[in-house]
């Protein structure tokens, strides 16, 4: 069982740009003194929110549990400080281990010593109190150490995620250039669609946009699907503890909308329906082939969200005219309805000749891109401007 609960300090890691939305995210599960950096957001705790932020969190990457702070002058220092942990307390001895290092302005050349150093330190340890070691694992270690070091100051983190929180456990079939699920939730965040009217995907290809929709409608956790965290394999994991929070979900049994994806390639649509079908969530999202050009709301007013291609995985031939196709036919078919498109190439997103009434810079992988919003009207208005765009 877990001792008495008290303040613990946490990690979370989440992509650029989505950082106030993790971090509104922690707050509404009760997270304390939260403060934003650089691709993660701080915050305290006891240890059931540590399962909470695992379980329930759409836009965290993973979440780190701080373990130990210290400086060093040397590598024995640095060794004496690894040494002094008492890792047995979540690592069996015959468990498996791994340790990664990341470095900011260190003597260190390169995160492979100081990783290595930690590592002996940690087995040496086991050695002296067991008189045997734990193994190394890397691909999938029972306890996953993380040290992050800037100058001559570190911070030893237990990695309570394992695999990156984006993989849901819903995905059965990969789209070649699909979005990643932590991406496609923030987006859907960012919206300010909270469920009331129907979502659309023109351009659904794997279905990633339109599952997360589904999830948030109904209320299903981020790990809904998932089978396996990190922390499963600590031994203070509280299996008791985790049940009842995963039992405290308050999942909807039905919304009365609609979800609607499309695609011209039946391959991606296959890919999709296996997807929806895996997330058991057939009965509330409609697929169809179709090119875009002849997709049409059910009913109005809808928010319309799409991540076309930016020519980077996907080779498009012509990258503007594809875009101008978008929003013509946004234009005159959708009519009252709401829509956000993703992008990096920004002079594909001049030719949409729609002006955006927000824009949003957000990263998709190593590529910096804009989600712009559109408001779609009937009949004419002022004209896009390409300067909106223009001063990202």
């Amino acid at each position: 069982m877990i001792e008495k609960q008290h303040k613990e300090h946490f990690l979370a890691k989440t992509f650029a740009g989505l950082e106030e939305v993790l971090l509104q995210e922690l707050e509404a599960l009760g997270a304390h003194n939260c403060q934003q950096h650089s691709r993660s957001v701080s915050f305290e705790g006891d240890l059931p929110l540590l399962y909470k932020a695992n379980y329930f969190c759409r836009t965290a990457l993973r979440i780190l549990w701080e373990m130990d702070s210290f400086t060093f002058r040397d590598n024995n220092q640095f060794y004496d400080a690894i040494y002094k942990f008492p890792a047995e307390k979540y690592l069996s001895k015959d468990g498996t281990l791994a340790v990664s290092a990341s470095l900011t302005e260190s003597d260190f050349k390169t995160p492979l010593f100081p990783s290595v150093l930690a590592k002996d330190a940690i087995c040496d340890r086991f050695r002296s109190i067991y008189n045997e070691r734990p193994s190394v694992d890397k691909e999938e270690p029972d306890v996953q150490f993380h040290l992050h070091i800037y100058r001559n100051s570190c911070t030893l983190y237990l990695d309570s995620s394992g695999e990156s929180l984006h993989k849901r456990g819903y995905k059965v079939s990969g789209h070649p250039a699909q979005i990643n699920e932590v991406l496609a939730a923030a987006m859907i965040k960012l919206s300010g669609w909270h469920g009331e009217c129907d979502f659309i995907d023109n351009m659904c290809g794997g279905g990633t946009l339109l599952i997360e929709a589904a999830m948030q409608a109904l209320n299903i956790p981020a790990g809904y699907y998932r089978h396996h965290w990190g922390f499963f394999n600590w031994k203070n994991f509280d299996r008791r503890l985790w049940n009842k929070i995963t039992d405290s979900a308050d999942i909807k049994e039905d919304v009365n909308i609609n979800f609607y994806g499309y695609d011209i390639s039946g391959r991606y649509l296959g890919m999709a329906k296996a997807n929806v079908q895996e997330a058991e969530l057939q009965d509330f999202i409609f697929l169809e082939k179709s090119d875009m050009a002849d997709t049409r709301p059910e009913r109005t007013p809808a928010l319309i969200m799409i991540n076309p291609p930016y020519g980077e995985r996907l080779e498009v031939e012509d990258l503007k005219v594809l875009y101008k196709k978008i929003g013509d036919t946004w234009k005159q078919y959708f009519s009252g309805c709401t829509a956000f498109i993703i992008s990096s190439d920004i002079e594909a997103l001049k030719s949409i000749g729609l002006r955006p009434s927000r824009r949003f810079k957000l990263f998709n992988g190593p590529l910096e891109c804009l989600m712009l919003k559109f408001d779609l009207y009937a009949g004419k208005k002022s004209g896009y401007r390409e300067q909106v765009i223009g001063n990202s």
